[in-house]
């Protein structure tokens, strides 16, 4: 079979061009583990998923360009996202059979077209270790979206061993908060909580972002100046650093939005160049 040329494997350096695929039920079910009132209201919000997803790969070590999410759901919930695409299933899809059928479907088409480098999967359907096994096979990087219950795996095998051995059958594994995956999925009900951020919380933002920078030796500073151009948000180190000083000034934890302000005033700090909406999103602080 004559396959088209494959793209697998970029040069060193550069960001890997990921797809994202998604089973919705499962993100509602990681996110219920922070929720102790059980199942949230209405349908869970996909507009901040995509900068969730970017966030979790990048605090995994992750290089990726995430160029489409996959959202796989039973219910149309009428949205419409840049860079998603709902495939939506049989309502009566309980058993989960039609879901694992599309996703591994689309999973094969990817290695196929081959113009991917990796894929993320966010499910724990240890009926995918096929298509995952074939992908691997064939070139591609392959991630699996958990929470905070990978990082023992040991306990988790003796909890869950099913979706333990699927974790285990992933390239890396690429963690999220549950707390912080249930405030992306509420944020249509959240409000005016995660709305515009007020000019006095910007001024405020950009006090601690000059404060940081003015600490800052020229060394690192020129640092900066070089790297940050050419990567998305901010290095790790930089990030806890911010959102540590944010918090000690506000005397309170960020919230998504306020995150992603003051990721931006501190990328323009250091490089004197706003960036475009959706790459502040960066390592979280532990």
């Amino acid at each position: 079979m004559n396959y088209p040329e494959k793209t697998f494997h970029r040069p060193q350096g550069s960001d890997s061009l990921t797809v994202v695929l998604v089973d919705a039920r499962y993100l509602r079910w990681l996110a219920r583990s922070h929720e102790a009132d059980g199942e949230p209201a209405g349908l869970p919000s996909r507009e901040g998923v995509n900068e969730m997803l970017r966030h979790a790969l990048n605090r995994s070590g992750v290089r990726a360009s995430v160029l489409r999410t996959y959202w796989y759901a039973d219910q149309d919930d009428q949205a419409v996202h840049d860079e998603q695409t709902l495939r939506l299933l049989p309502a009566g899809d309980s058993d989960g059979v039609a879901l694992v059928r599309q996703m591994a479907a689309d999973l094969q088409a990817l290695v196929a077209g081959g113009r991917v480098d990796a894929v993320c999967i966010a499910s724990d359907d240890d009926r995918l270790m096929a298509a995952i096994d074939a992908a691997k096979l064939a070139g591609l990087m392959v991630y699996l979206l958990a929470d905070e219950r990978a990082q023992s795996m040991s306990r988790l095998m003796q909890q869950d061993p099913s979706w333990a051995r699927l974790l285990r059958e992933a390239d890396r594994r690429v963690t999220v908060r549950s707390s912080e995956l249930a405030q992306v999925l509420a944020a249509r009900a959240a409000g005016p909580t995660d709305g515009p951020v007020s000019a006095a919380l910007d001024a405020q933002l950009q006090v601690v972002v000059q404060a940081w920078w003015d600490d800052l030796v020229e060394d690192d500073r020129e640092t900066l100046r070089e790297e940050l151009p050419g990567q998305r948000g901010l290095p790790p180190e930089v990030d806890r650093e911010l959102l540590m000083r944010a918090k000690n000034a506000l005397g309170r934890s960020l919230n998504f939005q306020e995150k992603r302000v003051l990721r931006s005033q501190a990328r323009q700090q250091a490089t004197g160049q706003a960036q475009e909406p959706g790459a502040a999103l960066q390592e979280e602080s532990p």
